[in-house]
């Protein structure tokens, strides 16, 4: 029997890239799968899933928050909207199981599946839930979580541990050699690769721009992804490219390529630390300050916890800090090993396959 599957998460790209990896490994697991992706108008979901081959459904969608503000009241009735919207391509659709990977989004389309009965899973990439999915785990068939200490959070019985799905690419990542070639580095130079995600990072990539000049740079390489927005700033910033022949700044990154011909990672500790634990990059983490529920920060502290990061902090960690974290893991080899063999230890490149088979499982049963 040909199985129909729904994936949604939206608003950023780290909701939805799991959900495309998810797609994937469906697709592998059973060819002849049918899915839909449904998710936000306005997010970046759209693009990325019909890039992938996948039919795409928007409807509208808005973040809600406890106020009474005009912006929340329109977020609320592009909530309502959206189920209605969610119950119609569901109808149509008529899917053995939906898969939430998170974002707003998924609250109208996961709450169209339960009042027309059908089946739900539901990822949750963070080591604290947020709290969309702290309330759909309350309809979900299944959760599937990242970190083990995520099960405290949500209910017992049906949260299993699968990690976060990544691309199929980061399990078999080329050599650090090649990597370095195919990305036109240096072959032999120690490599920082520093990662601002699609959005940018605009504070740490200020304090990595001015931590460069007091890092021993004659014997040490950096590629540096800084997002579209902030591309033009900081070629501006950095000046003559003769100048820093050792500092090169991108828009986007191959990112199997770029973990691989690392030594060092610094990043955002959103979904990105799932491909460097996979790649099993030691790393230097600067999570996202501003989320109410700190979700980067507890993500980063169980890289920590385990010896596989150092954590930073976009408001109080210094270019001369951050430099000398660089120097003194750049000096200690040792050092730089046990932060890699912890990361890899917590990397769960499988994580899709996992999620793949509990999704057909549940769409059989």
């Amino acid at each position: 029997m040909r199985r129909k599957i729904v994936l949604t998460g939206g608003g950023t790209g780290g909701h939805v890239y799991p959900a495309i990896s998810i797609a994937q490994a469906l697709k592998v697991a059973s060819p002849e799968v049918e899915l839909l992706y449904i998710g936000s108008s306005h997010g970046p979901e759209g693009d990325i899933a019909r890039k992938a081959g996948l039919e795409f459904v928007p409807i509208p969608s808005g973040p809600l928050t406890k106020s009474l503000s005009a912006r929340n009241m329109n977020s609320l009735a592009k909530l309502i909207v959206g189920i209605f919207r969610a119950r119609r391509a569901l109808k149509q659709f008529k899917p053995d199981v939906v898969v939430g990977t998170g974002g707003y989004v998924t609250a109208a389309i996961l709450s169209a599946q339960r009042t027309l009965g059908g089946r739900i899973v539901i990822h949750e990439q963070n080591a604290r839930p947020g709290r969309t999915n702290t309330l759909l785990a309350k309809i979900a068939d299944k959760i599937c979580v990242t970190f083990d200490s995520s099960t405290a959070y949500l209910p017992e019985g049906k949260t299993e541990v699968t990690g976060l799905p990544i691309r199929a690419e980061f399990r078999s990542l080329p050599a650090k050699s090649d990597a370095r070639q195919k990305l036109g580095l240096d072959v032999d130079l120690f490599t920082i690769v520093a990662v601002g995600g699609s959005q940018g990072a605009k504070k740490p990539n200020e304090i990595i721009t001015s931590a460069w000049p007091l890092v021993d740079n004659e014997s040490t390489q950096l590629l540096h992804q800084v997002g579209e927005r902030n591309i033009e700033e900081m070629r501006c910033t950095l000046g003559d490219p003769e100048e820093h022949p050792r500092y090169r700044v991108e828009a986007y990154l191959d990112m199997p390529a770029a973990l691989a011909s690392a030594d060092l990672v610094i990043s955002r500790s959103g979904g990105t630390v799932a491909e460097i634990t996979a790649a099993g990059k030691p790393s230097i983490l600067f999570p996202y300050p501003y989320h109410k529920d700190q979700h980067q920060k507890r993500n980063a502290e169980h890289l920590v916890e385990h010896g596989a990061a150092v954590l930073c902090d976009d408001l109080s960690t210094t270019p001369a800090q951050l430099a000398d974290i660089i120097s003194d893991l750049r000096g200690n080899p040792d050092k730089l090993s046990a932060m890699a063999q912890a990361s890899a230890a917590l990397g769960k490149p499988d994580a899709a396959d996992k999620v793949a088979s509990i999704v057909l499982n549940i769409a059989k049963n």
